[in-house]
């Protein structure tokens, strides 16, 4: 499980430390591929570029969402936003993490292990946005902690965004993660997992906003570059279905998902299928809209 959890995250064999900042939050982002950087309806997408946090719908909003992964793999992630003013927003989110039972081995070859034990992890942000005109810029100051076995290790950073509306109809996005200090494991610092996102959302006006099209590149400091691609149908009142793709992942491609609204419950799912016999993955999130 050690060996699948950070290949899952991180889809190459990186050198980065805190991989698990790579575990896609919300469900109707991860249905889309995660290709959401231009795009926001949620607060949740605020998690992937912070300049989102502005256009959620409604004056505040909390999301919590659980992530069902593979065998003693487990995510929770509980994010809330509020409106300032109309072209103001702050928020907030937390998650934590666990992967659990792993076979502790030495440096001679056993049959058996010689125990087991836990990785935990944690992180927070406080963010910021603003919307000027045309414009919108966030700000999220961040901080991680992870415990494997009995190492532990910390770390600070901040992630940039900005959001520009081209036209009534194309949206671009633009974010900076992970820019911050090195982990430090006992004696020896890693690098963050860094991300440079640059995102299109397009609407066509003929669909009369039920239709978005999404498309993104990531450029990573650990490894080769990623393409996202989603696609969502619905009406923002009733219902959503949506699709997704990623370009270049070693462990998935396609994703799937959709979402119910009643008044201001929105319920959202999305179902992420795994190459290489590690299974499928379910999230689950519940936003409440006032």
């Amino acid at each position: 499980m050690l060996v699948a959890f950070p290949l899952v995250l991180s889809a190459d064999h990186g050198s980065s430390s805190f991989v698990f900042l790579r575990v896609g939050a919300g469900s109707r982002p991860v249905a889309l591929s995660e290709a959401v950087t231009a795009s926001a309806t949620d607060v949740t997408t605020a998690f992937y570029n912070p300049a989102a946090l502005v256009s959620f719908d409604g004056n505040n909003q909390i999301a919590f969402m659980y992530n069902s992964y593979f065998k003693d793999v487990s995510f929770g992630f509980l994010a809330a936003g509020f409106k300032l003013k109309k072209n103001r927003a702050i928020g907030l989110y937390v998650a934590s993490g666990k992967v659990a039972n792993i076979e502790r081995r030495g440096d001679i070859p056993s049959l058996e292990p010689m125990g087991n034990f836990d990785e935990n992890n944690l992180f927070a942000a406080v963010l910021f946005a603003q919307k000027i005109n045309r414009f919108s810029l966030g700000l999220a100051f961040k901080y991680a902690y992870e415990k494997i076995d009995f190492g532990s290790a910390n770390a600070f950073m901040i992630d940039l965004g900005g959001q520009a509306s081209l036209s009534d109809e194309i949206t671009a996005g633009l974010a900076f993660k992970h820019i911050g200090t090195k982990p430090k494991f006992i004696d020896k610092s890693y690098q963050l997992p860094r991300e440079y996102r640059m995102g299109l959302s397009y609407k066509p006006g003929t669909f009369k906003n039920r239709l978005e099209c999404l498309a993104e590149g990531i450029l990573f400091n650990d490894s080769r570059p990623k393409y996202n691609f989603g696609l969502e149908y619905g009406d923002n009142r009733i219902y959503a279905l949506r699709i997704g793709y990623g370009v270049l992942y070693d462990s998935r491609g396609f994703t799937l998902g959709g979402g119910l609204i009643y008044r201001q419950f929105k319920f959202d799912y999305a179902f992420v299928p795994y190459k290489h016999d590690l299974g499928n993955a379910h999230r689950f999130t519940l936003t409440a809209t006032f």
